[in-house]
């Protein structure tokens, strides 16, 4: 199933109607940030870098004084529940949504969604664009360098407004459609933490069983030795087979698993 079949799924059998971006939402670009007078300390600029394409991540944030700008930044402002997306660079049309109390500000080629309350669901606009990333990647024109135009992102996406006529109704769709997709978005998360959990301590098993494979005892005659330095593999297949029957059960039932997985 497609990503868009995945959202019409939810809305089968209900009156749709596809609407410009721009016709239920507003959208803000961001304000252009001097490089050099970033700062270890002051208010944070959320740049591209920040988006990991779920969420906004406040890692190796920069900072900036007001006192440096005479501009009015107070609208560039970002606030907790805030959708952004990143309009160029490698991370072009990944969206992170806002969770953290700090304010921080827009940076150059960020730009923040404004939804119409009063027909538009912001979670619902959020989870729409998770399923569209790359009819957005494909706007921005793709490539090595791709550069997303937020006048071409609000009139050429297309996102279903469940009957339009009636607004009320409208937004408790979409809302009901909020809280199942925010249920599987977090069974997703969970369980991708986990595997990446059990990946990372079976390959830790596989590295110490590699290494205790590949180690040869120190009790070995010298011409044992010198047997093993001309044939490693075949000397080690001898003796630890035939000479250690129960070690290489051993070795073999830790093995087995890992050797399933690879």
């Amino acid at each position: 199933m497609s990503q868009l079949n995945f959202l019409e799924k939810f809305l089968d059998g209900i009156e749709v109607e596809w609407k410009p971006l721009r016709e239920v939402c507003d959208f803000k670009n961001g304000f252009a940030f001097k490089s050099n007078l970033f700062k270890e300390t002051g208010l944070p600029i959320v740049r591209i870098t920040n988006i990991d394409g779920f969420n906004v991540v406040l890692d190796e944030v920069k900072y900036f004084s007001p006192n440096d700008y005479k501009e009015d930044i107070s609208s560039f402002e970002v606030s907790m529940g805030d959708i952004l997306i990143a309009m160029s660079g490698a991370t072009t049309g990944k969206v992170g949504f806002y969770k953290n109390e700090t304010k921080c500000y827009l940076n150059q080629r960020v730009g923040k969604f404004i939804p119409k309350n009063n027909i538009l669901n912001n979670k619902f606009l959020y989870h729409f664009l998770l399923l569209n990333t790359e009819a957005i990647y494909i706007l921005a024109g793709g490539g090595a360098q791709p550069n997303l135009s937020s006048n071409a992102l609000m009139s050429k996406l297309l996102i279903p407004i469940p009957i339009p006529s009636n607004p009320e109704k409208s937004l408790a769709i979409q809302s009901k459609i909020v809280r199942i997709l925010d249920k599987f978005t977090a069974l997703t998360a969970e369980l991708t933490a986990e595997l990446t959990a059990e990946l990372s301590m079976r390959k830790k098993q596989y590295n110490y069983y590699r290494d205790q494979l590949l180690s040869f005892d120190d009790g070995e005659t010298d011409g044992a030795r010198r047997y093993r330095r001309v044939h490693p593999w075949r000397k080690f297949s001898e003796k630890r087979l035939y000479g250690n029957r129960c070690w290489m059960c051993s070795l073999w039932t830790n093995l087995y698993p890992l050797w399933a997985i690879y």
